[in-house]
């Protein structure tokens, strides 16, 4: 048996095929054929995992699992979490930049990496918080980090199959920090300018107002909430313009809830009449925003600072079960509590539970995920009776 040593060396210092369509920046355009393969592999029906599938009537028991780490079963700041209507736990794992499915036992499902579509090449971002569309599909929003040394960064909407493949996005220009998101029925579609009686045609379905004539729309089948923490200086005094905003599926926007009433607004919730729930750790309370149609009063909220039953410290993550009562994270007191619809405490589902941040409702359990500074990054599943 011979041994040619220069052909050993010229395999030594020349990197495979694999490699070099892998790190070559003029060819990473190859690499989204074996991308695309890969989705299409995971979306094609299999057989069924029984040991990764939950029941609904199955009873849950508290689990908690991950830490801080970049591992498969670690987190490092889960800012987001959602539950599916099959009972799938799906966490934003923020700086790890991906989205992380889950089973109520705590197994990891599946993992995405969260990218957009760039010209050359996919764009990783940072998702803060994410939500289930009627459809199965996730909402996230996040942030891409343009240069991290100046702190420039641009904020976007993206939405993603239930198995990860990228479908859209909307970009958000001029906003702050977007740290919730939710969907929820389109309830009225913005109104267009008059139209002079003179232009309007025959067989029109316009409808004759005192003042004006306006064309009435049908409603959106879809609306994307999120909230903005926007701040700017005028002679050195800083002004709020925090608010939560309303868009549509391909990025028009629908409305602007809350400007002169929210500080610092940290989550969001729907309910099933599309009236808003919207914490706010700068005033420690619950904006709600009531959007219905037959409705009087717009507005209300309820809490104040404190650490006594019915009172918050800087509350984050919220959602509402089937019965309409308002689970908010109170992060600076440690716990999750309970309201119902009017805003009268009720329960604690868990104290001295450290630094919670997000939560999310299933059939019969919550998802409350940690993040500290302490290296928690952890996610909880606790048993809930609606």
């Amino acid at each position: 048996m011979t041994f040619n040593i220069y052909s050993m060396r010229r395999r030594i210092h020349r990197p495979s095929r694999f490699f070099h369509r892998l790190y070559n920046p003029f060819v990473k355009y190859r690499r989204s054929a074996v991308d695309q393969l890969e989705v299409n592999m995971a979306e094609k029906k299999g057989p069924i995992d029984k040991k990764n599938t939950t029941k609904k009537d199955e009873t849950v028991e508290m689990v908690r699992f991950g830490g801080r780490g970049s591992r498969k079963t670690e987190f490092r700041r889960p800012t987001g979490v959602a539950v599916s209507q099959a009972s799938e736990i799906v966490i934003a794992d923020c700086s790890n930049e991906r989205i992380v499915v889950c089973n109520t036992r705590g197994k990891v499902i599946r993992m995405f990496a969260t990218a957009v579509k760039g010209i050359f090449t996919s764009k990783p971002f940072r998702p803060h918080d994410v939500t289930i569309d009627k459809d199965g599909h996730l909402w996230v929003v996040g942030t891409i980090i343009v240069n991290e040394k100046k702190l420039l960064s641009d904020n976007l909407l993206a939405q993603f199959s239930s198995e990860g493949r990228f479908l859209t996005k909307i970009d958000l220009p001029l906003t702050g920090v977007t740290s919730g998101v939710a969907v929820r029925p389109g309830i009225f579609t913005p109104d267009p300018p008059s139209v002079p009686a003179s232009s309007k045609k025959e067989g029109s379905t316009s409808k004759e107002t005192a003042n004006d004539q306006r064309v009435v729309y049908p409603a959106n089948p879809l609306e994307v909430v999120f909230t903005d923490q926007r701040s700017r200086m005028v002679e050195r005094k800083g002004y709020s313009e925090s608010c939560v905003n309303v868009v549509i599926p391909d990025g028009t926007p629908v409305k602007v809830v809350g400007p002169r009433k929210t500080r610092k607004p940290t989550g969001v919730a729907v309910n099933q009449k599309g009236d808003l729930y919207v914490t706010d750790s700068w005033l420690h309370c619950v904006h709600v925003f009531m959007e219905g149609r037959d409705v009087t009063k717009k507005y209300k909220k309820f809490g104040s600072f404190g650490s006594g039953d019915g009172q918050l410290d800087s509350p984050h993550g919220i959602c509402l079960d089937r019965q309409g009562d308002v689970i908010v994270v109170d992060r600076g007191n440690w716990r999750v509590s309970v309201f119902d619809s009017d805003g009268k405490f009720l329960r604690h589902v868990i104290t001295e539970m450290t630094d919670p941040y997000a939560v999310a409702i299933g059939p019969n359990f919550l998802v409350v995920t940690c993040v500290g500074h302490c290296g928690t990054d952890t996610a909880t599943i606790i048993p809930y009776s609606h």
